[in-house]
């Protein structure tokens, strides 16, 4: 299956659009292009293949029924969430996991040119924080220079992440090397009431396979990993080096 994602309204490509096979860890991305392809086995063909786009609404179109064809979203309209202002002295905090063991590493790109996305799961000390940095770490042993990394956000629902809480497509290209990797938020705004989980992406260059580890403990638990788009989160015994830094 060959297609290209455009906005309905601009015409415009769609990048890193999420396209696969509900919870069946089968799928693909789109490219700088919109562009994506996608083969899926015969038993698979009754399924429906899912598009989606934290900034657009997402569609379903049965697999019987594809045929290489442009596909438009609709974008989402953004509703600005209330904003509370008060005069008292803010905190910082760190929270989420802050070490890792030398011997353990989870990886971040799959071999198909896919994601795959790691989650782990925040508790918040009020009732309102600002999310100002996402920080992750990079274990060595990868042959890369430079990823675009997402970063989305996730309802906590029994301890899983469930859906999607900011509507913003937080995408930033950053250089690839062992050692912490900061995603700086603090133009974005991102607000959040309630415990949640932080899940990081590190997209595909649909040109050359990328090797990036992100380090992990297993003394902790509360992570979370995809092995695809649209995939089945599973629960790690353990959890990956991602934390996020919050005013409060």
């Amino acid at each position: 299956m060959n297609g290209i994602v455009i906005d309905s309204e601009t015409k415009n490509p769609i990048e890193f659009v999420n396209i696969g096979i509900l919870n069946k860890n089968k799928g693909t991305i789109s490219n700088l292009n919109g562009e994506f392809n996608l083969s899926v086995s015969k038993e698979l063909s009754n399924d429906s293949l899912t598009i989606s786009h934290v900034s657009y609404y997402t569609i379903k179109i049965p697999i019987k029924n594809f045929k290489d064809q442009t596909i438009s979203l609709e974008p989402k309209t953004n509703e600005l969430s209330e904003v509370i202002i008060s005069n008292r002295k803010k905190r910082n905090r760190k929270i989420g996991v802050k070490s890792y063991n030398p011997l353990l590493w989870l990886g971040a790109i799959s071999e198909d040119m896919d994601i795959i996305e790691n989650a782990q799961r925040i508790n918040i000390p009020d009732k309102s924080v600002k999310v100002k940095y996402v920080n992750i770490y990079l274990r060595s042993g990868f042959k890369s220079d430079s990823s675009f990394v997402r970063i989305n956000f996730y309802k906590n629902v029994d301890n899983r992440p469930d859906e999607k809480i900011v509507f913003e497509n937080i995408v930033q290209k950053k250089k690839i090397e062992p050692g912490w990797l900061q995603i700086d938020l603090t133009k974005q705004n991102v607000y959040i009431e309630e415990d949640f989980f932080v899940g990081v992406e590190f997209i595909p260059d649909f040109k050359n396979k990328l090797e990036v580890y992100i380090g992990a403990i297993l003394t902790k638990g509360k992570g979370y990993s995809r092995r695809n788009s649209q995939g089945e989160w599973n629960k790690l015994q353990g959890a990956s080096t991602i934390n996020v830094e919050i005013e409060y």
